[in-house]
C-alpha cells in the first residue's frame, strides 16, 4: 500500500508540475503578445533590435542585428521605442524607465510614467499613471527633464517629423481641436492662438516657415505662413492656400475670392507682386 501510495503521489506530483509549466508558457504567451501588440507602432523604427526571452527565468533582453547582446535578459519586460531607446521595467508590477542600448537611464522609474507615446532625437512623449487610469502627457528631455505638461483634456500626442522642423501635436477628442509646441516645450499653436489654429505643412527647402490655418468662421479656413524660428507672423492667415513657387522661390498666396489668382511674397513677408502686376 505505502508503495502505491508513494507511486501515486509521484504521479500527481509530476502532473502538477506539467500544469505548473503549462500555465508559466501560457502566461509567458500573454506577454509577448501583449509586448508585441503595444510596441506595434515602433516596429518600423527598431528593425535594428531584437527582443530575447532568458529560458532560464523569463527575463527580457535586446540583441542587434548582428546577434550581439546589447542589453542583458535581466527586464520583467522591454519595449522597443521608435528611436532604438527601451521602456524596461525592472519588475513586474512596478514603474518603467526609459533606458538607451548602452544601459543609461533616460527617463527614471521615479516618474511614474504609464507609457510612452512617442520618441524623437531623446525626447520623450510620456503619459503618467495616477490613481489606476492614465493621465496627463507630458513631454520630458532626457534625462527626466519635464519640458511640458499639456493640458488634462489633450487625450494624445505625437511627434510630427519633418526634414525641415519636428514639432509635437496633441490632440483633444473634439476632432480639430489640437495644440502644437516645439520640442523645447515653447507653445506654437493652440486654442489660444489668435493668429492661426494650427500647422498644415512646412515650406521646403528648408527656411524655418510653416504653412498655417486659421478657421474664421463664414469666411472658412484660411491660409497664412508662420516663422518658426523667430516665432511670428510674416503673412496673415487672409488667403484660400499658400504654396512655394519653386523657380522663384517666392510664396504663392492665393486669393480667397478668386482662387485661381496669387500675390507673390518673398520670405520675409514683403509683398513683391500683385495679381495685377503679375498677370502683365
Amino acid at each position: 500500500m505505502n508503495g502505491l501510495k508513494k507511486k501515486g503521489n509521484t504521479h500527481n506530483l509530476s502532473l502538477t508540475m506539467k500544469k505548473v509549466k503549462v500555465v508559466q508558457m501560457y502566461k509567458r504567451a500573454i506577454k509577448i503578445s501583449f509586448l508585441l501588440i503595444f510596441g506595434l507602432k515602433f516596429s518600423a523604427y527598431s528593425q535594428n533590435s531584437t527582443l530575447v526571452i532568458s529560458e532560464k527565468d523569463g527575463k527580457y533582453g535586446v540583441r542587434n542585428n548582428k546577434g550581439e547582446t546589447v542589453i542583458e535578459e535581466k527586464y520583467a519586460s522591454v519595449i522597443l521605442l521608435s528611436d532604438n531607446n527601451m521602456l524596461v521595467y525592472e519588475e513586474n508590477p512596478g514603474w518603467p524607465m526609459v533606458i538607451n542600448q548602452k544601459g543609461e537611464i533616460l527617463v527614471s522609474k521615479t516618474n511614474y510614467i504609464g507609457k510612452v507615446l512617442d520618441a524623437f532625437a531623446n525626447h520623450f512623449i510620456c503619459q503618467y499613471y495616477k490613481d489606476g487610469k492614465m493621465a496627463d502627457i507630458v513631454l520630458i528631455k532626457a534625462p527626466d527633464v519635464v519640458l511640458y505638461n499639456f493640458p488634462l483634456k489633450y487625450t494624445y500626442a505625437e511627434f510630427v517629423r519633418d526634414s525641415c522642423y519636428t514639432y509635437v501635436n496633441a490632440q483633444t477628442i473634439a476632432p480639430g481641436e489640437k495644440l502644437s509646441i516645439d520640442i523645447n516645450g515653447k507653445i506654437i499653436a493652440g486654442a489660444d492662438n489668435a493668429d492661426f489654429d494650427y500647422i498644415k505643412e512646412i515650406l521646403k527647402p528648408c527656411n524655418g516657415l510653416a504653412v498655417v490655418l486659421k478657421n474664421k468662421g463664414y469666411e472658412g479656413t484660411l491660409s497664412g505662413v508662420y516663422d518658426l524660428n523667430n516665432k511670428k507672423m510674416i503673412i496673415p492667415c487672409d488667403f484660400s492656400d499658400i504654396e512655394l513657387e519653386k523657380e522663384s522661390k517666392l510664396i504663392k498666396a492665393f486669393d480667397r475670392v478668386y482662387t485661381s489668382t496669387y500675390s507673390l511674397y518673398d520670405m520675409k513677408g514683403k509683398l513683391i507682386k500683385t495679381w495685377d502686376q503679375i498677370k502683365k
